[in-house]
């Protein structure tokens, strides 16, 4: 095979490479203006799914970190408006979602429950 043959199968190749492609990318085009609702749809599902998992994270990560230090410092549930001290059944509160030590406040479950309900 000649230098000018090699040359010209690079060129068709590419020809037919690029070909391809531009089919593939109007076919898409087509696709994706048909099935815009369907898409939509699911970019909402991953986003949905993408926070739960990060909250999920965040709620392992402050049972880990930060429920045995508010253990030490408070003793007991941290709501003062009930005068509540109960020191069993005692969960964390997040105020946001954060990995912050100061974001999360120790309840009993009663006081946990009224203040979801707040909400």
């Amino acid at each position: 095979m000649s230098y000018k043959n090699k040359e010209k199968g690079k060129l068709k190749s590419l020809e037919k490479y690029y070909r391809n492609r531009k089919k593939k990318l109007e076919y898409q085009r087509k696709y994706d203006k048909e099935h815009k609702e369907k898409k939509r749809e699911q970019d909402r599902k991953r986003r949905e799914t993408t926070n739960k998992n990060k909250i999920r994270v965040i709620q392992a990560y402050s049972r880990k970190h930060h429920f045995p230090k508010l253990l030490k410092i408070y003793k007991g549930c941290q709501l003062m408006l009930v005068d509540c001290l109960k020191t069993k059944k005692l969960e964390l509160h997040h105020r946001k979602y954060t990995k912050k030590f100061m974001d999360c406040v120790l309840l009993c479950q009663n006081c946990h429950k009224k203040i979801g309900r707040k909400r």
